[in-house]
């Protein structure tokens, strides 16, 4: 395979109602994730990188489950699968709704070559990412990893393609206005 090159897109137009049921799949299923790791006594979960729960976060680590790290005085624990109430937990877990990934909404945008991004010359795969910016204006933007024989062509209606500056620029715009908010609503 030739060079890998991220192409920035912006989701514009009919793109936006994807990217908005991507987004919301995502929340749906963080909360319920949430409410799932708070019902068992939990103090917060890592996510997984297929978009389920890898671990729960505990105060003090409950029967069934075994600790596999720590993190800010938390202890990080993993259902016990030798014991019958391990093995419930971790079916209880795998029940859980997964986020939905970059991949997925890239794909619905019509992105969704038949080979991997690979850059040869560096041994590295590609994967598509996404970022979201709720202020001053909601926006969400695609970073997609282009190549020669990729065969997308995208669709102009949906996608804008943009300099990585123009990206750099709305985060910032997005963290001031948080920022501003943020120490708005302290002051108050």
């Amino acid at each position: 395979m030739s060079r890998v090159y991220v192409t920035t897109y912006e989701v514009i137009g009919a793109g936006i109602p994807l990217a908005e049921d991507h987004a919301a799949a995502i929340d749906n299923a963080r909360a319920i994730q949430w409410a799932y790791s708070q019902q068992i006594g939990g103090a917060g979960f890592r996510p997984s990188h297929n978009g389920g729960v890898r671990t729960i976060l505990f105060d003090t680590l409950p029967k069934g489950w075994r600790k596999v790290g720590l993190d800010r005085g938390k202890i990080e624990g993993v259902p016990r699968k030798d014991s019958k109430a391990g093995k419930e937990i971790a079916a209880s877990i795998a029940a859980l709704p997964e986020a939905p990934q970059p991949h997925h909404l890239a794909a619905a945008l019509g992105y969704n070559p038949s080979e991997m991004a690979l850059d040869s010359e560096r041994g590295t795969i590609y994967f598509p990412t996404t970022v979201d910016v709720s202020f001053p204006t909601k926006r969400y933007f695609v970073r997609l990893p282009r190549f020669d024989r990729d065969g997308f062509d995208p669709d102009a209606n949906i996608l804008r393609a943009i300099p990585e500056s123009e990206l750099m620029k709305a985060l910032e715009d997005h963290n001031a206005e948080a920022r501003r908010r943020r120490e708005e609503k302290e002051a108050a």
